[in-house]
């Protein structure tokens, strides 16, 4: 097979499955390791895809921003699913901390609906409004200079609050999740808070939907880490879900309950 056809192929396998495996390609060939190799820097080269280890992924599109009110009305299905699959990370008794953003809120009500007793620290306004007549929920608000777009606290006074603390989880809610451009968002007045979370807690749980994977925002929060735990939908495709676990990423669609 000429190498104008095997990369035809691969571009189909990318569309479908949002990432391919070197070893599996090899196998399914028939050639030779450093062929399949330069297959995938062709296409690299070609803006088709980028390679990563074991494999490639469709090159990683850069995220539009769009303010909060926005964001609430998008895939919110797939927000709702992912929140309901946190819940198997959250204990009665925790003490938590939780980022903002639309998930975040949907996260928020259902820590409401399924939980009696956590200690909740939060930059997020709306977090804390809808938690904070919860009786027995303990709530901490890190609040400082206010970023009405994003009904969130950012600045100084908020890392002042957060050098004081330590959580057992944190619960972070990016834009942007790709193995090659790490975890990323996008307002650069969130952002010290975020890396924040990172450093404060025993565990980290990130927390975003299908279609923030493999994508890129403007700034970078973190690497993504094999410590952390990743939880999005069902609908996070089948190839990304594999390559991800064969770099031994700890990936959570919810489908591991069933």
């Amino acid at each position: 097979m000429f190498a104008e056809n095997r990369q035809d192929i691969i571009r189909q396998q990318l569309e479908t499955k949002g990432a391919v495996l070197t070893a599996k390609l090899v196998e399914q060939f028939g050639v030779s390791l450093e062929t399949i190799r330069r297959d995938l820097m062709a296409m690299e080269q070609q803006g088709l895809l980028k390679r990563v280890h074991g494999g490639a992924v469709r090159d990683p599109g850069m995220q539009r921003y769009y303010y909060l009110q926005e964001r609430t009305k998008d895939f919110s299905e797939e927000k709702r699913q992912v929140a309901r699959n946190a819940m198997a990370f959250v204990r009665e008794g925790d003490i938590i901390f939780l980022d903002e953003g639309s998930t975040a809120l949907a996260f928020a009500e259902m820590l409401n609906e399924r939980f009696s007793n956590l200690t909740v620290v939060t930059h997020d306004l709306g977090v804390f409004r809808l938690l904070c007549q919860k009786p027995g929920f303990q709530m901490i608000l890190c609040a400082g200079h206010y970023v009405r777009e994003e009904n969130s606290f950012y600045g100084s006074l908020v890392l002042e609050t957060m050098e004081r603390l330590h959580v057992r989880k944190s619960f972070l809610f990016p834009s942007a999740v790709s193995m090659d451009f790490g975890i990323g968002d996008f307002h650069p007045d969130l952002h010290p808070v975020q890396k924040k979370m990172l450093e404060i807690a025993d565990e980290v749980f990130v927390l975003a939907d299908s279609s923030k994977f493999e994508k890129k925002a403007l700034l970078k929060i973190a690497d993504m880490k094999r410590e952390y735990t990743y939880i999005t939908d069902a609908k996070l495709p089948e190839g990304l879900r594999t390559l991800y676990r064969e770099n031994e990423y700890n990936v959570f669609t919810g489908e591991e309950l069933a």
